[in-house]
């Protein structure tokens, strides 16, 4: 039996609603649950529903047993989930939850212990049981929530929108590793023009600083500049300071002192007897 039009939440289209477990009170759905209690329930501990057509109360199965209504198009028993609208929704084994956008367009990698898009297949930065952590943005659970996830190169997962709100507010390396989260490499010529047409003073323009660039992961040794310090291994600009303070580049002073020694000597050898032509005034 197929009731006319559907039923449910906000979050999800049904004909059924659970009884919870932890407070044995009647709910749509989880989501509706935590939104209103002081704590979370697992749906895979539900054992009882009811039909939102006939109220009655029953263990959790795919089809009421008074008045044969089917709870939900889509039918997971392991999950407990029901779901009237088109998803494209699977079973995945190793996540061990449902999924949506379709079994055939993702994979499950059993080291970052997660699905993902078939063209990541082999062509991308596995992390264990990455998507087990949280978003390091808003520290909410990435692994079951209905948020899509964002995965950068670096293979650390943030919400799609937290990643989006990220880049709205200036921010454009990953929390997590700190690597850029996009390519940067038109930042990065712009940089390099303001470098050029930016001298430092002369008192500075000697001196070097010690970096660590966040990108490669290269410790690198580069001239020092108040706009930024590039990275002589990647060209990268998300670099930081390591090891104190910039510091002038003796090499390049003693590099100075000595030319300008060896012009000095020059001038006052010159040849043989013109220093007697204008001798220096002697001291009194």
């Amino acid at each position: 039996m197929e009731a006319l039009g559907s039923v449910g939440c906000e979050h999800y289209k049904r004909k059924s609603k659970f009884v919870t477990p932890c407070c044995n009170k009647i709910y749509t759905c989880r989501f509706c649950h935590d939104e209103n209690e002081s704590h979370c329930v697992n749906r895979k501990d539900v054992t009882e529903l009811v039909c939102t057509n006939c109220d009655t109360r029953q263990k959790v199965q795919a089809e009421c047993e008074n008045c044969s209504l089917r709870f939900g198009k889509y039918t997971c028993l392991e999950c407990k989930l029901f779901d009237d609208e088109e998803k494209n929704q699977y079973h995945c084994d190793g996540c061990g939850i449902c999924r949506i956008g379709g079994r055939d367009k993702f994979f499950h990698c059993e080291t970052c212990n997660m699905c993902l898009p078939i063209k990541l297949k082999n062509r991308h930065r596995c992390v264990e049981n990455v998507s087990r952590s949280n978003c390091p943005v808003c520290l909410e659970d990435i692994h079951t929530s209905r948020i899509p996830c964002h995965i950068p190169e670096c293979g650390h997962l943030l919400h799609r929108t937290c990643f989006e709100e990220l880049l709205q507010a200036g921010h454009y390396a990953c929390p997590t590793c700190q690597t850029s989260l996009l390519d940067m490499s038109q930042l990065w010529k712009y940089l390099d023009n303001e470098i050029e047409m930016t001298p430092m003073p002369p008192e500075y323009k000697d001196f070097k600083a010690e970096i660590l660039c966040k990108d490669c992961h290269e410790e690198s040794i580069v001239k020092f500049h108040v706009v930024g310090l590039k990275c002589i291994n990647c060209g990268s600009y998300n670099t930081c300071r390591i090891k104190g303070s910039p510091k002038p580049d003796i090499s390049a002073q003693q590099d100075g002192q000595s030319a300008a020694g060896s012009s000095s000597h020059s001038s006052s050898g010159g040849s043989p007897g013109a220093g007697n032509e204008d001798p220096c005034p002697s001291s009194q």
